[in-house]
């Protein structure tokens, strides 16, 4: 089945460009959105399911045009959009993705690359919002909405005591992020959406569809996953004075931990298992 999505994915680029030529092919369809096939690690083409939505993708490639000038990340560069909006082709830096696993198995170089990655959300972070007309504080609507429509599916697996924390755990996080200082933000700063080419020293950051202006801790979502001495080289490196922002930024995990349990019920098969999900939050409750 995914072999036979990957060869209609290639005949609708091939109608378009021509005959592709690459040595090496990786394709990606655990995506919530799209669809990727990487060629020879530097060359994407991004199919949306839903229609490439033109609109946003301009909006995030205006911020991309601004982060150039401001920081020594590579950046993903706009190729070619498809007449029909059925895809994109945009140019990535080559390179290993910063996964906890990488950094594990190259504790020689945590110092160095959680310098570059604070170094990078500090410029992101700073900066200015004026002329970007990015979506604001569209994250926590989302999860007030979907947690609104969805949380009678939860009591289907979960006992009243484990809702009680569902529901105390959901209030205290509406009632920080409707006082959070909003600041311009990646949105998805997972490890798959980092790079570092280790025979140039470059770094790249990829797949800004979901910038927009939020808080800050959720682009640090992911850190809990990584040695303590990488995160902690981000952090110094971020020089931030706002203490809690760690931890917030654990409140986004969880919350991810509960989409996961309630798109597994939904028999989404791009999700995990329920039980991951379930670790995902309660392990940190």
């Amino acid at each position: 089945m995914k072999q036979q999505l990957l060869q209609q994915k290639l005949d609708i680029v091939k109608a378009e460009l021509g005959q592709l030529s690459y040595q090496n092919l990786e394709f990606i369809t655990t995506g919530c959105e799209k669809d990727v096939i990487i060629f020879d690690k530097k060359t994407v083409i991004s199919f949306f399911r839903d229609g490439l939505q033109i609109d946003n993708y301009r909006l995030r490639q205006d911020l991309i045009h601004i982060l150039r000038k401001q920081t020594e990340f590579f950046l993903p560069e706009c190729l070619y959009i498809s007449p029909t909006q059925d895809f994109v082709v945009e140019k990535y830096v080559p390179g290993y993705h910063i996964t906890p696993h990488y950094i594990k198995t190259h504790m020689e170089k945590t110092q160095c690359l959680g310098t570059a990655v604070g170094r990078f959300l500090r410029q992101l972070h700073t900066t200015a919002k004026q002329g970007l007309d990015l979506p604001q504080g569209i994250f926590a609507q989302d999860v007030w909405k979907d947690m609104k429509e969805n949380l009678n599916l939860l009591r289907t697996k979960l006992s009243d005591a484990e809702m009680n924390q569902v529901n105390d755990f959901l209030d205290e996080y509406y009632s920080i992020s409707a006082s959070i200082q909003q600041c311009v933000v990646h949105g998805d700063f997972h490890y798959d959406n980092i790079f570092w080419d280790e025979s140039t020293g470059h770094f790249g950051a990829i797949d800004f569809s979901e910038a927009g202006l939020e808080d800050p801790a959720l682009d640090f979502m992911y850190m809990c996953y990584y040695p303590e001495a990488f995160r902690n080289a981000v952090f110094e490196e971020y020089d931030s004075k706002d203490s809690s922002l760690y931890e917030r930024s654990q409140m986004y995990d969880r919350i991810y931990g509960l989409y996961d349990m309630i798109e597994n019920l939904q028999n989404n098969l791009r999700k995990p298992d329920f039980r991951t999900g379930y670790s995902r939050f309660f392990k940190k409750g």
